[in-house]
């Protein structure tokens, strides 16, 4: 057999656009076909014949991971393999992507129907045997709910590819499953925040519980900005945890989302808890509904989490000009992104003045920060390689010398288009 080698389609350099080649000379393995956002723009990972291809792996449903994988099925019917949560959320934020798009999608609904279609549903401590050289097991990657990462033995030589991965417990999730990850020759890890250190989630929480009652107490109103997948869900955990006592509307695809998540109660921490959540909160349907968000005081989670439109834009624009109120952001702000520009200059488009509504962030990652990334290489530690993708360059060179001070193995920082024949 030949030796196994490993492209970076997409994520080399950059944070998103996940696509990973394996190639063991007889199969080839695609790990995720993700997109990535360029001020609004879709940009995808580099060209794979899909008739090449023999299986596809995703990890999870973001579409950094999942939204270019429509273009695999023009021509191909190529398997694919991922929890049955991620199908259903991947179509979801996928079919969302095509209806509001202002650019070029190189595929349509047709092939995202296909690509349905080619499904193999898999669940945590599945092992799919391709043939006797080809095999991949699938484990809980603790980052949204259904999320996993990959261990594959292509003869012999064991590949662990992490996806996006979150080890800490959160109040959605238990956190990736690390148990027997010690005998890898290859690791290839996201590195988003590996110069970075996420702060204690019960402190996150517990500061937002306090800026929240001080807001409303005083009669204003809390936008939450929220990713629909994850954030949204992990936000409302969080509200009903600490009983808080004030309206709580949910707005945007978050609804979609909950309705999806209660159907797989098993891979959530305390399904009851978020069931219990749910009983204390209003649907928002319409727009008559936003009007009564707004008329109170309240709490309102909604997408999108970056204010990159939808409902979450209208609300902020309602309150911008109310010093009593407050805009909390409980996600990562791209740049380029109007969360990001509120964030840096107190700015929003559309309010033609400086916001007055009081503005915070609160880091409640479901990414690995970096003392968990530590914590994962020292568990794993592969006796060949370690590449670092989906990060940035500076960071991870950053950090280069506390990784080769402490390792012996080699390290890879690939840019996209670069291929590692291991040995």
């Amino acid at each position: 057999m030949s030796k196994v080698s490993i492209t970076i389609l997409g994520g080399g350099r950059e944070v998103g656009r996940s696509a990973i080649l394996v190639d063991s000379g007889e199969k080839k393995i695609l790990l995720d076909y993700g997109v990535i956002f360029e001020e609004d723009k879709p940009l995808f990972p580099l060209h794979v014949r899909p008739k090449d291809l023999n299986a596809v792996f995703l990890s999870h449903a973001h579409l950094d991971h999942s939204g270019a994988l429509p273009l695999l099925y023009i021509n191909a019917k190529i398997p694919l393999y991922t929890t049955s949560l991620t199908l259903e959320l991947s179509e979801l934020l996928i079919r969302d992507f095509l209806k509001i798009s202002g650019y070029y999608i190189p595929y349509e609904h047709h092939e995202l129907q296909v690509m349905l279609q080619c499904f193999n549903p898999l669940d945590y401590g599945d092992i799919v045997s391709l043939d006797k050289d080809h095999v991949i097991e699938i484990k809980d990657a603790g980052h949204i709910p259904g999320s996993s990462f990959f261990v594959l033995n292509i003869s012999g030589t064991k590949i662990l590819y992490t996806g996006d991965i979150n080890p800490s417990v959160t109040a959605l999730l238990k956190g990736a499953d690390l148990s027997n990850v010690s005998d890898m020759d290859v690791l290839i890890t996201e590195s988003t925040y590996i110069s970075y250190e996420h702060p204690e989630r019960d402190y996150c929480e517990k500061t937002l519980i306090e800026i929240l009652e001080e807001v409303l107490e005083n009669g204003g109103k809390v936008l939450i900005p929220s990713f629909s997948v994850g954030r949204s869900q992990e936000v409302l955990l969080v509200l009903e945890k600490h009983g808080i006592d004030y309206p709580i509307f949910v707005d945007g695809m978050a609804r979609a989302v909950i309705e999806i998540l209660l159907n797989y109660s098993d891979y959530l921490r305390d399904p009851y808890l978020l069931e219990k959540a749910l009983e204390d909160v209003f649907i928002v349907r319409d727009w008559s509904d936003r009007k009564k968000a707004l008329e109170i005081p309240s709490i309102i989670v909604s997408p999108a989490g970056m204010l990159k439109g939808g409902p979450s834009l209208y609300y902020a624009k309602k309150i911008a000009k109310d010093p009593k109120s407050a805009i909390v952001f409980v996600s990562f702000q791209a740049p380029y992104t109007p969360g990001r520009a509120l964030l840096e200059t107190g700015l929003l488009p559309g309010v033609n003045s400086k916001v007055k509504a009081r503005i915070e962030w609160l880091d409640f990652s479901s990414h690995a920060g970096r003392k968990q990334l530590f914590e994962l290489l020292d568990k794993v530690k592969p006796k060949e390689t370690c590449i670092f993708v989906h990060g940035d360059y500076r960071a991870v060179k950053e950090s280069l010398p506390q990784v080769l001070d402490r390792y012996s193995f080699d390290v890879k920082i690939p840019r996209n288009g670069e291929t590692i024949l291991l040995k």
